[in-house]
């Protein structure tokens, strides 16, 4: 998979436009330094949601909720076909994923998701 090249600080403005839980725990672990990465391949939303639908129910039942899941998946769902860049991002302590979906263009990002590694 191709890596798209994108500034640690413009990820940062397009996490500090978006409210909620999961936007900021992510901004605030690459502001401290997490590493990340967006690929150049896009995947439709509906797929996205589909798979992340079903990954979040899974996590509850382990007992293991998703940091802004619920959000995510309600906002894949209403993306429709629109094809999503995935990105992620990871911290060591305390050990945390974050998934994150942007648009096409890279412009905005549409959804982010916290997972604890615990």
């Amino acid at each position: 998979m191709v890596i798209l090249s994108m500034e640690r600080e413009a990820l940062l403005r397009l996490l500090a436009e978006e409210p909620g839980a999961a936007f900021e725990a992510c901004g605030a672990a690459i502001r401290a330094g997490a590493e990340y990465v967006v690929w150049d391949h896009t995947v439709p939303a509906h797929e996205l949601a589909r798979s992340y639908s079903r990954r979040a129910q899974h996590m509850a039942k382990i007992g293991n909720p998703m940091l802004g899941g619920t959000e995510a998946v309600a906002q894949l769902q209403i993306s429709g076909d629109r094809p999503l860049r995935i990105g992620e991002a990871k911290v060591e302590n305390p050990p945390t994923h974050f998934q994150l979906f942007l648009t096409a263009d890279a412009s905005r990002v549409v959804a982010c998701i916290g997972i604890d590694q615990r």
